[in-house]
């Protein structure tokens, strides 16, 4: 068992067995890139006249080997990969077996079908049967897929300060750094729990809206909103408040997130996800700091009248903050 996790490891076997299918796809198909005559002349049948075809079909089968070796990492984790290679050699013989009957292929080019798929077929069934048996566990395991981030910043001011900063007019709009292409669109107004901030703008061409929705609210010392639909597959972002015992505030930013498509989103983008979140919670706490400390923005606790410099397109009197 998995002492982090608390999950029971994969089985060995089922490890060995994706990595020698892993291999064997690798090498099948190198070998038939390399020499994409090779199984039709021991086969006596006439060479392709466009061999670049068959070099494709080793090209598939290579990836699938790629696939299999990401699989053996944990078996039940990725048992889909298992599933469409298990499909794949079950299909392979099926269309084998109507163009033996139809007199396209003679017996003797049946032995790439042993190799190539049935020697794999009990073995890729006993993995998808023990993922199976494990789903429960599995489902459970998919909170240690979520990532933590952590940002926290010394600010010279007291928590009630910061906090009513984070309440006022426009702070949202202010801490949205300048290369985000999003803009607030809605806003109830309030960081109380059920109120909703609406967020679009765009990934590139991809156009992308964000819905959070406050969750927890106790001043002078946490807010929090949750991702109701949006970019990341799991948002949930803490904001606190904490008393440094010098008269100032401990900004944290604790946001626990799950990047989309699961363990192939995290393998593809989770960096670059990370570093967009540090670059976006470093220029949100560096601006919180510079407002606050150089007296741009005036405290409602220091002053009748609270006063926060508009960024131009912002919308006035929208107090939140995802």
């Amino acid at each position: 068992m998995n002492a982090i996790t608390g999950r029971t490891e994969a089985p060995v076997w089922a490890s060995r067995w994706l990595w020698a299918a892993g291999i064997y796809n690798l090498l099948w198909g190198a070998t038939t890139i390399a020499f994409p005559h090779f199984l039709f002349d021991i086969s006596g049948i006439d060479r392709l006249n466009y061999p670049e075809i068959w070099q494709c079909v080793g090209m598939i089968v290579g990836v699938y080997g790629i696939g299999y070796l990401i699989a053996a990492g944990d078996s039940r984790t990725h048992w889909p990969i298992v599933l469409v290679g298990l499909l794949g050699k079950v299909f392979g013989p099926i269309g084998f077996l109507v163009a033996l009957l139809r007199g396209t292929f003679p017996p003797l080019f049946g032995l790439t079908i042993l190799t190539n798929d049935l020697l794999w077929w009990i073995p890729f069934a006993l993995i998808l049967r023990d993922a199976a048996m494990n789903r429960r566990s599995d489902q459970q395991s998919k909170v240690t897929s979520r990532q933590q981030y952590v940002k926290q910043t010394s600010i010279k001011a007291s928590p009630d300060v910061v906090f009513s900063f984070h309440e006022s007019p426009d702070a949202l709009q202010q801490l949205i750094p300048p290369w985000e292409n999003m803009k607030l669109v809605e806003s109830a107004g309030s960081l109380q729990p059920g109120s909703r901030v609406v967020l679009r703008g765009r990934l590139g061409v991809i156009p992308i809206q964000w819905i959070a929705i406050h969750t927890e609210y106790d001043p002078p010392r946490l807010f929090a909103d949750r991702q109701e639909s949006g970019p990341f597959a799991y948002w949930y972002h803490r904001h606190r408040f904490l008393d440094d015992g010098q008269g100032g505030t401990l900004l944290s930013d604790e946001v626990e997130y799950a990047v989309p498509l699961g363990v192939i989103g995290q393998w593809l983008g989770g960096w670059l996800i990370r570093r967009k979140l540090e670059a976006m919670f470093a220029y949100r706490h560096q601006k919180t700091r510079s407002l606050i400390e150089s007296g741009e923005w005036s405290s409602p606790l220091s002053a009748s009248t609270p006063v926060l410099r508009a960024v131009p397109g912002s919308l006035a009197g929208d107090r939140s903050s995802p």
